[in-house]
C-alpha cells in the first residue's frame, strides 16, 4: 500500500519556508489552535497523495514529497512559479498596441507549473524518471544505471493536472516496456483514484454525493462497465454495471444495502431496517462502437423497522455525516484525510469509524478530545510519530508546522503510562493542544 513518507514546503502561502514533516504510516493527528493551518496542511497532504495540485493552480508554490510502497518509492517535486505571461519581444510584433499598453501587457505574470518524478524499485536497480515544465516533458526508464531512450510527453499536456500528465507518461512507458507493470502499477492506481481527498468538517462531502454521476458503457460485444466520473475507482461502479447489463436503458437503477457494503454498514450503525441507493438515467447515446449512459441524481432512502421510508435529506446532521463517512471510507483505498472527523458523531459511531480505518495511512484533525482518547501508544517513538504540531509564529506572521520533539514525546509518554489522564487532557496540560 502506497503511503506518504514526508513533505517539504519550500514555498506556500504563509507557511514557514523549509518546513519538513515526516509522517507515520498509521495515524497522524494535527494539533493546533484555530488559524494555524491544519486544514491547509490536510489539503496539501491530499494534493500530494493524489498528485493533483489543480486547487492551487493560481498560486505560487515549491513542494517536494515522497510516496512509497513495499516495492517502490516515488520522489516528487512540484513548482508553480510566477513568470511573465508574454515577453516584450512577443508583443512588439503586434500592431496597434500603444507603448503604455505594451509595457503593461509585458508585465502580466502567470504561474507556470513544472515537476519532476522519480520512481525507484526497491527490488532492483530500475527506475523511472518523469520531467515536465511549461512547454512539455519526457519520461525515461533507467535499468542498472543504463538510461533507455526518453519518450516525449506532448506539449498538449500543458495545463492538465499533474496526475494526468503522470498517468499519460506512465501509460506510455508501460506500453513500450510491459515488464514495468510491477514497478508502476501501484502508482498508476494511486494517481487514478487511490485517494478521495479531504473529508470536510461539515456536510460538504455529503452534499457532493448528489452531484456524482456514472458513465456506463456497453461495447459492441455486450460487455458493460461503469465509472464514477469523480472517482474512477469508486464504490458502486460494479453493481451499477451489473444492473445496467441486465436491463440496459432503464429509467432508473436501484441498489440495496444488502449488496452495497458501505450502505449496509450505514444501516446497521443508524439502526435502520434497510436502505436503497437510486441513480436515474440522464442521457443515452449509441454508436457503432457501443452504447453509453449517464446515470446521476444519486439519492438514498432508508426504511425504519416500522416501515417508514425517509430520504437522506431527512436524516439528522450526525446521520448525514455518518452516511458520508461510510461512503468516504469505502472510497479511500490508500489514505484517510479527515477534518474534524468526530464532529456531530456519537461516541459509538466514533469507535466504529476507528475500527474501519484499518491499515490505511490516516491524517486527522480534531478539537474534540473524544477522537484523541481513542489513540494508543506503546513508546515515545509512537507519540512522536503520531502528532504534528501546528502554530502561528506571531513575530514573522508565518504558519509553523513541525513534528513533536523527542523530549516532548518522552515527557508525554511518561505521563501517559501513569494512566490518570486521558490523551486530550495530557496534551492540554503540557501545552501541546
Amino acid at each position: 500500500m502506497v503511503k506518504l513518507q514526508w513533505l517539504q514546503v519550500n514555498k506556500f502561502r504563509s507557511v514557514k519556508p523549509g518546513t519538513r514533516l515526516t509522517f507515520n504510516e498509521g495515524h497522524n493527528v494535527l494539533l493546533g489552535q484555530n488559524g494555524t493551518g491544519k486544514t491547509t496542511l490536510l489539503n496539501l497532504i491530499a494534493a500530494a497523495i493524489k498528485s493533483n495540485f489543480t486547487d492551487f493552480k493560481d498560486e505560487e508554490f515549491d513542494l517536494s514529497y515522497e510516496l512509497a510502497s513495499e516495492k517502490a518509492s516515488a520522489s516528487i517535486s512540484v513548482h508553480n512559479e510566477s513568470q511573465p505571461s508574454l515577453m516584450l519581444s512577443e508583443l512588439e510584433g503586434l500592431s496597434g498596441l500603444h507603448s503604455d499598453a505594451l509595457a503593461s501587457a509585458s508585465g502580466l505574470r502567470a504561474p507556470v507549473f513544472s515537476s519532476a518524478l522519480v520512481i525507484v524499485s526497491k527490488n532492483s536497480d530500475s527506475k523511472v524518471k518523469i520531467e515536465f515544465d511549461g512547454k512539455g516533458g519526457s519520461i525515461q526508464y533507467v535499468e542498472e544505471s543504463t538510461p533507455g531512450s526518453a519518450l516525449e510527453i506532448s506539449s498538449a499536456m500543458v495545463g492538465y493536472p499533474f496526475k494526468t500528465v503522470v498517468l499519460v507518461g506512465l501509460t506510455q512507458l508501460a506500453q513500450a516496456k510491459p515488464t514495468l507493470d510491477e514497478l508502476v502499477l501501484e502508482f498508476l492506481q494511486l494517481f487514478l483514484g487511490g485517494s478521495s481527498g479531504r473529508f470536510d468538517e461539515s456536510l460538504g462531502y455529503f452534499n457532493s454525493l448528489g452531484e456524482r454521476y456514472f458513465r456506463v458503457t456497453q461495447d459492441s460485444s455486450g460487455r458493460t462497465y461503469a465509472v464514477d466520473v469523480m472517482d474512477p475507482l469508486g464504490v458502486m461502479r460494479d453493481e451499477i454495471a451489473a444492473l445496467a447489463h441486465e436491463n440496459w436503458g432503464a429509467d432508473r437503477y436501484v441498489l440495496t444495502s444488502s449488496n452495497i457494503q458501505f450502505l449496509g454498514r450505514t444501516v446497521q450503525l443508524l439502526d435502520f431496517e434497510s436502505a436503497e441507493a437510486i441513480v436515474e438515467l440522464q442521457e443515452s447515446t449509441k454508436s457503432d462502437e457501443g452504447s453509453v449512459m449517464r446515470l446521476g441524481n444519486l439519492r438514498f432512502y432508508f426504511r425504519r423497522p416500522s416501515g417508514t421510508r425517509i430520504s437522506e435529506k431527512m436524516l439528522s446532521y450526525g446521520q448525514k455525516r455518518m452516511l458520508a463517512i461510510m461512503h468516504y471510507l469505502a472510497s479511500a483505498r490508500y489514505a484517510v484525510i479527515a477534518d474534524e472527523l468526530v464532529n456531530g458523531l456519537h461516541h459509538q459511531w466514533i469507535r466504529a469509524c476507528f475500527e474501519l480505518l484499518g491499515e490505511r495511512q490516516v491524517f486527522l484533525t480534531s478539537q474534540n478530545p473524544l477522537l484523541l482518547d481513542y489513540l494508543r501508544f506503546q513508546s515515545p517513538e509512537d507519540v512522536r510519530a503520531t502528532f504534528v504540531l501546528c502554530r502561528r509564529d506571531k513575530g514573522a506572521e508565518q504558519m509553523a508546522w513541525e513534528n513533536m520533539s523527542q523530549e516532548a514525546a518522552e515527557d508525554f509518554f511518561d505521563s501517559y503510562k501513569v494512566g490518570f489522564q486521558q490523551v486530550g487532557e495530557l496534551l492540554q496540560s503540557k501545552g501541546l493542544w
